[in-house]
């Protein structure tokens, strides 16, 4: 999942050059700027206390006041591990060499691999990751500091890496994801960019009954809204209002997604107790992982990885009676307001890729057997008892089963699977609960894979990367870069209006086309932006049905309602399983 966050409006600073900028906690140096383009770097300022020690699994603390000029040269990424089963070469990623070239064309870091005597690819960590890792990011135009009457908005980008791997600017240098040189270039100087970090696998996503607790599940996001306070708070240094509200207005969400992790005193439980198992506290409680041994802990976060099925994540973001009540629901505008929403959206913009599960399905799975296996990896017990994966037969027939005119291989209703229950129907949740509010948009360009898209959103025609010690321009393909500036301007009006359409690239090759707020009466979204080969067209969305989405809607209350963790006036009625029990029984309990 990607989210950009586009803040409330903000001016530039005060001061007379961009020397330094003075914080609360510390004093920082711009790192870079470039003349030519005239935009200036503050890198790696901390918004929040190194979580070692009791801050493990514990919400992010204010820094300590530093009072030396920091230049921006530190800035460590979080520790993360490697992404198993990730398809980008087929078969031919099973390999040693074939899981390095996999990993690297993934965008993942190929900082250290190895090969045991086993022929296992080893996934080592670098040495730019550590605990020490809440840094963020500030890319301010020449005209935030000249021209302080200006209140230019700021996109506040959260990286996406399946909550297990990334960093706020992933792969630097080869693939500078996430610079927001392009997009302050395609603006024209009107906007001001920050992406920051948050604590990932089980340093950021451990859950389970334990770690409620005694612990915080869910810390990443605590770490993310953490990032988006210090943003709001040093708005006025930054030439902004201050008394402006809310956090944020206009987010722009690419591809959200996650996995079901719900049963709290079930499959969450035991992630928690194998990877204390592995970090050395078996049967321990949370102090034990916060007194542990950091390369300890690393190596166990890097197993627990690894030793989930292909497919499948060991950690994210999970149900936790708090931050996570209800993981997934149709009824989002009437449980939101238990508090777990922002009701002050102005607008948004929703997008998926065409093609968002092929990178995730290896081909693996070739019989039914294996796909009920497979089902049955992500679902607790008790609502495989109850009949859960009979029930999603039914929505996806088996191939060997006499009754399938669906898919023509075990891969494709896989896949099917995959995106439906993981990627696209999100999209429709989300268009459902802010209907009337959002803009939405498939991705297509070939290969529309899942991250493809953010070769255009962080498009830089003017920056150089450096791969394998020979500098090499961004634009690569002939003609994109055109097709990336209208794909960029759609971002980037958003940012500054609220709506695409404002200061789209109207003039240009591909043009902007006008792109309405979507449909939604029917079965199928309408006036979807479809960003393809050709350019930008408006189209009816057949993947993000009601029908399809619906289902899974019932799915998820069925196993919610069977585990007994619905909140109690949140309970969503299912018809697709029978439940017998309290369905609240175990929310707070």
């Amino acid at each position: 999942m990607f989210l950009l966050l586009a803040l409330s409006a903000l001016a530039g600073f005060s001061a007379a050059a961009p020397t330094s900028l003075v914080l609360k906690f510390d004093k920082r140096s711009e790192i870079s700027s470039d003349l030519d383009t005239a935009i200036y770097k503050f890198a790696n300022i901390r918004f929040a206390a190194e979580p070692v020690g009791d801050l493990r699994w514990a919400k992010p603390a204010s820094p300590e006041y530093n009072a030396t000029l920091q230049d921006g040269s530190y800035g460590p990424s979080c520790m993360q591990a490697s992404l198993k089963g990730l398809d980008l070469l087929g078969p031919g990623n099973q390999s040693p060499i074939g899981g390095a070239a996999n990993q690297f064309l993934a965008g993942i870091p190929l900082l250290d691999v190895r090969v045991d005597s086993t022929l296992d690819t080893k996934f080592l960590q670098s040495t730019d990751e550590l605990q020490d890792c809440l840094f963020l990011d500030v890319y301010l135009p020449a005209k935030a500091v000249e021209i302080p009457s200006l209140k230019l908005p700021v996109i506040h980008w959260i990286f996406g890496g399946a909550y297990i791997f990334g960093s706020k600017d992933s792969s630097d240098p080869l693939t500078p994801f996430y610079y927001g040189t392009g997009l302050i270039q395609q603006s024209g100087g009107e906007v001001i960019f920050i992406a920051s970090n948050y604590r990932l696998g089980a340093y950021g996503f451990l859950a389970g009954a334990t770690m409620e607790e005694q612990g915080l599940p869910n810390a990443g996001f605590y770490d993310q809204r953490a990032a988006l306070q210090w943003t709001q708070d040093y708005v006025s240094l930054l030439g902004g209002d201050p008394a402006q509200d809310p956090l944020f207005l206009k987010p722009v969400l690419q591809s959200p997604a996650f996995e079901f992790m719900w049963d709290r005193k079930g499959l969450l439980e035991s992630v928690y107790q194998n990877f204390s198992a592995l970090a050395g506290c078996p049967g321990q409680g949370v102090a034990c992982l916060r007194a542990a041994n950091a390369e300890t802990l690393n190596s166990a976060n890097i197993a627990l990885n690894l030793a989930a099925p292909d497919g499948t994540f060991a950690v994210g973001p999970s149900a936790d009676g708090n931050v996570v009540v209800f993981p997934l629901t149709s009824r989002l505008p009437t449980n939101m307001p238990r508090g777990n929403h922002w009701e002050n959206i102005a607008s948004l913009i929703l997008s998926h890729v065409s093609d968002e599960a092929e990178l995730f399905v290896d081909g693996h799975i070739q019989t039914d057997a294996e796909f009920d296996s497979f089902v049955d990896t992500v679902f607790p017990i008790y609502a495989q008892t109850g009949g859960l994966t009979a029930a999603i037969e039914a929505q996806y027939p088996p191939i060997q089963s006499g009754t399938n005119h669906t898919y023509s291989t075990e891969t494709d209703r896989v896949k099917a699977r995959v995106s439906d229950s993981s990627f696209v129907c999100n999209v429709r949740y989300l268009s459902d609960a802010y209907s009337g509010k959002n803009y939405n948009l498939q991705y297509s360009v070939t290969p529309g894979w899942h991250a493809t898209d953010l070769i255009p959103t962080f498009y830089d025609a003017n920056l150089e990367l450096s791969a394998f010690g020979v500098s090499v321009a961004f634009p690569l393909i002939p003609g994109f870069g055109s097709f990336a500036d209208a794909y960029q301007s759609y971002l980037t009006s958003h940012a500054r209006s609220g709506n695409p359409n404002t200061y789209s690239a109207t003039i240009n090759l591909p043009p902007a086309i006008h792109w309405p707020i979507a449909g939604n009466i029917a079965n199928e979204l309408t006036d979807v932006l479809n960003a393809g080969d050709l350019g930008f067209s408006l189209i009816t969305d057949d993947q993000d049905t009601k029908s399809i989405c619906g289902i899974w809607v019932q799915i998820a209350s069925a196993v919610t309602n069977l585990g007994g963790y619905a909140p109690p006036e949140g309970v969503v009625e299912t018809t697709i399983l029978p439940v017998t029990n309290d369905p609240s029984a175990n929310y707070l309990n």
